[in-house]
């Protein structure tokens, strides 16, 4: 069995285990309808912190998630060829969104150093 990785994100949050990291993102994304801006203030604040990190790992020059700046973030629905998942969306200063996979982004998170 592997050994659990922890999860820090720079607002202070701390997970012992990356599971127990992705059920709080799992549990926020259940408590939104689809269409709903993040209005918690705690929510926005992990979101926010998650996508610092995830886009730490961005190589330098290519585009990030945060973009010009967020703006908010939402729950919307991802359609794609013979898919369709809820997820975060980030609203961007500029006007412009993109989603946001708090999974892929948590994977970044518990294998830093």
């Amino acid at each position: 069995m592997g050994k659990a990785k922890p999860v820090q994100l720079p607002n202070g949050r701390f997970w012992e285990k990356k599971g127990d990291a992705h059920q709080h993102f799992k549990d926020m994304l259940a408590r939104y309808p689809v269409g709903e801006r993040v209005m918690d203030a705690q929510d926005e604040s992990d979101l926010t912190a998650l996508l610092q990190v995830y886009d730490s790992a961005v190589p330098s020059g290519a585009p990030t998630k945060c973009g010009t700046g967020v703006a908010f973030f939402s729950k919307q629905t991802n359609r794609g060829d013979g898919y369709s998942t809820d997820g975060f969306h980030v609203h961007r200063k500029d006007g412009t969104q993109i989603d946001f996979s708090y999974p892929d982004a948590l994977t970044v998170a518990a294998n830093l150093p």
